[in-house]
């Protein structure tokens, strides 16, 4: 289930680069009244994750963003239906939020159409794709590469535990390959994101591609997100229409 939020921002008003960990705060405020909709199997629930925010119009001043339009737009998606329900009535209560220097006034949230999910689609990044690989004696984690064969191979096989969690069996069919498009990589002058989320550094990648294999595995890469670190704004996609 995905929704898209529209914020009303004041002109002028600016917002940091590295915002993600304001979103995932605003998350968790909508939320806090609603402990349904946080926890999953007596764990906090983290299968959710959001896009980068959409400004209609803006400039970049030093490290901030300068809205210059009305709107703002926003994207969050979750398996869980009763996440995106007690988000939305969490949302609405909350009417404003604090921004950087700015305020987000909670406008309107619409529920968009799930696409039809097939053996082979092509996604474009809504939010930085990240990976990590625990290397032997590492004493944090280490990220992949997007060049690195272990980027695709984790990806798939963090798709595989999410849809255990999820529904309590493994997938009938775990294939699945993951194509980066080699033309965006080698002529896009910066597709990788280093994004400061609230101290720590994580590494991420916005590079469309083709994914191959089980319709339910990339049901879940949909709505759950791609890769590590969804519920904190990185791996949302959308369906990509090559022109």
């Amino acid at each position: 289930m995905r929704i898209e939020v529209t914020f009303n921002c004041d002109k002028g008003a600016k917002i940091d680069f590295n915002y993600n960990h304001n979103l995932s705060r605003l998350i968790m405020e909508s939320l806090f009244d609603n402990k349904s909709a946080m926890f999953h199997k007596g764990k906090p629930f983290k299968y959710y994750t959001f896009s980068q925010l959409y400004f209609s119009h803006y400039e970049i001043s030093g490290d901030k963003i300068v809205n210059l339009g009305e709107e703002v737009h926003w994207y969050v998606s979750s398996p869980n239906p009763f996440f995106i329900d007690g988000l939305v009535k969490g949302l609405t209560k909350m009417g404003c939020y604090p921004m950087g220097q700015g305020e987000f006034e909670f406008k309107q949230v619409r529920i968009l159409d799930d696409p039809e999910f097939t053996n082979d689609m092509e996604f474009t990044c809504m939010s930085p794709i990240t990976i990590s690989s625990m290397g032997r004696g590492a004493k944090r984690e280490l990220y992949c590469r997007i060049e690195n064969k272990c980027f695709v191979e984790n990806l798939r096989y963090d798709l595989v535990q999410k849809y255990y969690y999820l529904y309590n069996s493994f997938p009938k069919n775990e294939r699945l390959e993951i194509i980066f498009d080699k033309n965006y990589l080698e002529n896009k002058k910066r597709t990788s994101r280093l994004i400061d989320y609230n101290g720590v550094k994580v590494l991420g990648y916005m590079v469309p591609f083709v994914v191959k294999g089980s319709p339910d595995l990339i049901r879940v890469g949909y709505s759950c997100g791609f890769g590590e670190r969804n519920n904190n704004g990185f791996g949302m996609v959308k369906v990509w229409h090559r022109s």
